[in-house]
């Protein structure tokens, strides 16, 4: 049986692909998410489902929020629990919460910390679970990317590919999109540069995975949360604001109206 693709893409080399996706871009997401809706309520805490190293969990214990993280990536959770006032960590599944019913204020999806499991029904487990621990009148935060755009910049079918640099790494990313599938798939090669320090997180012959994340409409995103009792409240088209049509992200915010079914 071959491990899934999300068990070996994050990793404790992630960071360094994503560095660009740093605190200061982090930390304007958190500054807009409480400007489209509370993110805290009754006094109970905050959900942050897929925290990976904990960039999100830094700014909302800096902000005074009583939050939690989850994630399956235990290299991740091992680089959160360093961050300074590391809040408590659970690793887990998304799609198997272990957290009781109606115990969050808010629950969080950041970064496209959704569409993993393939098709659309494979990937309501998981807005089931986020509807069962969240307390009615909470909400889901959703940050997505712009699915619209992801068609149609790569609709055509054909593979897109870039290499870059990173602190020792060599990165070569393959992106395509399966319109029969709606799946957008980059494969991932990693390589150690020569004299670099990047043996701590890397093996000696490098790295090959392929990340797929499902691309869904808008419309199915929101009948696939309406199931569950949640509801879209606000959105917006990125971390700046901005009307959601045309942005670069899908920022869906999601009121839970009753218990899920």
């Amino acid at each position: 049986m071959s491990v899934p693709w999300f068990e070996v893409a994050f990793g404790a080399h992630y960071p360094e692909i994503y560095a660009r996706r740093d605190q200061a871009e982090a930390d304007q997401c958190l500054q807009l998410l409480p400007s489209l809706a509370p993110l805290s309520i009754h006094g109970l805490p905050v959900l942050d489902l897929g925290c990976g190293d904990g960039r999100h969990l830094s700014s909302l214990r800096e902000a005074q929020f009583n939050v939690i993280g989850l994630d399956l990536s235990a290299p991740l959770l091992n680089l959160a629990s360093k961050r300074p006032h590391s809040p408590p960590l659970v690793r887990g599944d998304m799609r198997q919460l272990p957290f009781a019913d109606h115990s969050f204020g808010s629950v969080l999806s950041l970064f496209t910390a959704f569409g993993y499991f393939g098709s659309l029904a494979k990937n309501a487990y998981m807005v089931q679970q986020v509807a069962r621990v969240l307390s009615t009148g909470g909400h889901w935060f959703l940050d997505y990317f712009n699915c619209d755009k992801v068609r149609d910049e790569l609709g055509s079918g054909e593979k897109f590919q870039r290499e870059r640099t990173t602190k020792g790494l060599k990165i070569t990313e393959t992106r395509m999109y399966s319109q029969n599938e709606s799946i957008v798939s980059k494969e991932v090669q990693l390589e150690k540069i020569p004299g670099s320090d990047a043996s701590a997180y890397l093996p000696a012959e490098g790295l090959k995975y392929t990340e797929q994340v499902a691309v869904f409409g808008l419309d199915e995103i929101d009948k696939l949360a309406r199931h569950q009792g949640l509801i879209r409240v606000a959105s917006a088209g990125g971390y700046a604001g901005g009307k959601l049509a045309g942005g670069d992200r899908w920022i869906l915010v999601y009121r839970k109206q009753q218990d899920s079914k």
